[in-house]
């Protein structure tokens, strides 16, 4: 039977990970996503998605109804029979999802039996935060810094207060009272090497995340803010699976060079999260199971999940593995360490160019995959070896991984804004699924991964861990 396509155009609220919300949906709906285009309003509070579906059985009613139970999607048109379908959401249907909240539209009170979690995620010129009633998004807000308000604070350390107060300001206007919440998960930073794990902040790492090293990163305010304001209501704070978890083996530790060894520094939140969502699509523990991810951003980071622990990943931070939008990865050692010595360069010059501007920055002058999407459509035959160069890299560190899982991969995973990309994602399928099935889950949703790690132990699922 021929698959039928069909035009989706969809509206969505413009909230952490809701574009790989939508698409988890469809593809969970059986359907096949053979085109995807993403127009994002960084000013607004909008995005509009224009999505191809393929299914031997789509039905233009089904895919407008399902798509609607999303809580994000405020309208989808399609065309059927040379007409435009258009349906939106009821006003006050969405009205408790907006990220800005009218005063007479609060946030309703917490259900008795519920568990309220607030999750906070700061990034280096935005701070992200949500709150969840069990698995649920009540509030969702991403509050992005005007850079000369950054820059009148001298340290990343020094804006805390200020950013602590965008978040209750925000939690106040939309009606949420402190009291009602009942944890709150902060985005871990440079800590100490740990395991996998929901983790208590206590002292001792909040005297880590003020170190010079863990300080560099706006996540290092992640912990510190949340413990500021559990400690206001004394409600327990944690951490889930910060950037530092190091499960790695000991032959992945070694380089051949003493006093140089390997650091398990990766995108730890989301490969575990969204791993756990492909062992529960395909019946099987996270535990049990043996994937490779990628994890496709600015960073790009693949890891080898082994019965629910990484034992391998490159350091993209340290210029491991693929080159990136931004970052050079792996270069040859000599030509590297003479350029360190030309005199042409300081220190800090040389750390830029390897994990700030290289790349495909460095080539084309932009780290946005769909200015160079539209340069390639352009006719550019440059910014097209470009991109499939970063594909290939990309396949190499999957391939490497397969082989550190003896060739015994249950699934490949490909996650992370670059998924967007069915170009991009395509180029890396094309050399690597015939190793494993492969599965695209773009985008990433580091929220909802920090408020089920806290949700697990809320309700007795797992144990805490403690810092030390």
């Amino acid at each position: 039977m021929d698959k039928k396509i069909e035009r989706v155009e969809l509206t969505v609220l413009n909230n952490p990970g809701v574009l790989g919300r939508v698409i988890i949906h469809i593809r969970h709906e059986g359907w096949n996503i053979k085109r995807l285009f993403v127009d994002e309003t960084e000013s607004g509070n909008l995005s509009k998605m224009e999505i191809d579906i393929e299914g031997t059985h789509t039905k233009l009613a089904q895919v407008m109804e399902r798509l609607l139970s999303l809580d994000c999607v405020v309208s989808i048109n399609m065309t059927q029979n040379g007409e435009k379908v258009v349906k939106q959401r009821h006003q006050k249907e969405t009205a408790d999802v907006l990220p800005v909240i009218a005063d007479d539209k609060k946030v309703h009170p917490k259900e008795n039996g519920v568990h309220r979690i607030l999750t906070i995620n700061p990034g280096s010129t935005s701070t992200k935060f949500a709150v969840y009633d069990d698995e649920s998004a009540i509030f969702t807000q991403v509050i992005r810094h005007d850079k000369d308000d950054l820059l009148q604070y001298k340290s990343i350390l020094d804006q805390r207060k200020y950013r602590k107060d965008c978040i209750l300001s925000s939690l106040e206007e939309a009606g949420i009272e402190e009291r009602s919440i009942d944890a709150i998960a902060g985005r871990g930073g440079l800590l100490k090497p740990i395991e996998s794990g929901t983790y208590v902040i206590n002292k001792t790492m909040l005297e880590d995340l003020q170190t010079a090293t863990a300080a560099i990163h706006a996540s290092a305010l992640g912990a510190i803010i949340a413990s500021e304001i559990a400690g206001d209501f004394s409600i327990p704070a944690y951490v889930v699976d910060p950037i530092v978890v190091d499960e790695m083996d000991r032959n992945a530790k070694m380089t051949g060079m003493p006093g140089i060894e390997r650091s398990s520094v990766f995108h730890a939140l989301n490969q575990k999260a969204i791993a756990r969502r492909v062992a529960e699509k395909i019946n099987k523990p996270y535990e049990n199971a043996r994937f490779v991810v990628a994890h496709l951003g600015g960073g790009i980071t693949v890891g080898a999940h082994r019965y629910g622990r990484v034992i391998d990943v490159n350091d993209a931070l340290s210029g491991e593995g693929a080159f990136t939008p931004e970052r050079t990865g792996g270069i040859p050692a000599i030509p590297l360490i003479r350029m360190c010595y030309s005199g042409e360069y300081t220190e800090s010059e040389m750390i830029d160019k390897v994990s700030k501007k290289g790349g495909m920055l460095a080539y084309l002058g932009t780290n946005d995959l769909r200015l160079v999407q539209k340069m390639i459509n352009d006719g550019d035959e440059f910014a097209a070896l470009v991109m499939d160069s970063m594909a290939y890299q990309v396949s190499k560190e999957i391939g490497a991984m397969t082989a550190v899982l003896e060739g015994k991969v249950d699934a490949i995973i490909l996650t992370g804004g670059l998924a967007y990309s069915n170009r991009f994602t395509g180029a890396i399928k094309q050399r690597v699924d015939n190793l494993a099935p492969v599965y695209v889950y773009a985008g990433e949703d580091e929220m909802f991964a920090l408020m089920s790690g806290v949700l697990r132990v809320l309700r007795g699922q797992e144990i805490a861990s403690r810092y030390e």
